[in-house]
């Protein structure tokens, strides 16, 4: 039993230290005051961090331009000794994943990003505002302005919600005037360097809320948008995943995307939940 115990515990001291360092990044109007560094570290047996930009009040620094954020955080990270050399895995909560694009994608690291898991993340952006879809008045009221000024040049450049706004009835607006998610979704100035940092991911897992109604349209979290029509199509009717712009089709087909729903509405998880989830990407 002794002989058992010990080989038991060395096993688990092996796995532990086979994981990955682990970087969590809160969504708007959030911090890292929510418990899961402890719990993910204490379960993984990692490093884990969340960083919160703007130390002073970081809720309000999150709803600034997601490329201002991005660029704080990734300097951050290249102080940070392990996680400057890259090789280590992303959770990006709600906002956050719109964030894990930016570090995936424009910071450069000797080794790129491991894994990805986002929770309620606007993987191909919002079109409606939180909690008020376009079917109250207030909702319909305050989409017709978000059309309107989130493509404003000073709105893209300050407002973190401008930079994932997608009006599905102004395609060629989005396209033409997005300062991020069209570019971060090779929707754009397609770049092959972008999609083969996709392609190195050894593991993606892109969680959607069943019931949520602050990512709208909630299909977004696995990459599908609202047609002109307002109508709701799944991924694989996208051009993005159609086309592989930035090679969610290819880790899919190569078994190295899972889409996980999980009852409830937006940021209605547990730390359990998290790391059962987290687990399928983080310990590979």
């Amino acid at each position: 039993p002794l002989l058992i115990f010990t080989i038991a515990c060395v096993m688990a001291g092996t796995t532990a230290s086979n994981v990955a360092p682990i970087l969590t990044i809160h969504g708007i109007n959030s911090d890292c005051d929510f418990g899961i560094v402890d719990s993910l570290s204490e379960n993984f047996g990692t490093y884990v961090t969340c960083y919160e930009i703007g130390d002073k009040d970081p809720k309000l620094f999150s709803l600034f331009s997601i490329n201002i954020q991005g660029k704080i955080l990734c300097d951050e990270i290249h102080h940070n000794e392990n996680l400057r050399n890259g090789n280590f895995s992303i959770m990006g909560i709600s906002q956050g994943s719109v964030l894990a694009k930016y570090i995936i994608e424009y910071c450069p690291f000797e080794n790129p990003v491991r894994s990805l898991v986002t929770f309620g993340g606007p993987n191909m952006g919002v079109s409606a505002t939180p909690s008020l879809p376009r079917e109250t008045w207030i909702g319909y009221f305050l989409i017709l302005i978000a059309n309107h000024v989130f493509y404003w040049d000073i709105a893209q450049w300050l407002i973190a919600p401008a930079d994932y706004w997608r009006d599905p009835q102004n395609v060629e607006g989005y396209l033409k005037y997005s300062k991020f998610l069209a570019e971060a979704n090779n929707e754009v100035r397609f770049n092959q360097t972008r999609k083969d940092l996709w392609l190195s991911l050894k593991q993606c897992i892109f969680v959607k809320w069943e019931d949520d109604t602050v990512i709208i349209p909630r299909e977004s979290s696995w990459w599908g948008i609202e047609t002109p029509d307002l109508t709701v199509i799944d991924r694989f009717d996208t051009d993005v995943y159609k086309n592989d712009l930035i090679g969610i089709r290819t880790l899919e087909e190569s078994g190295r995307a899972d889409f996980i729903k999980i009852p409830g509405d937006h940021m209605h998880f547990s730390h359990h939940q998290i790391n059962e989830i987290v687990a399928k990407a983080f310990e590979k």
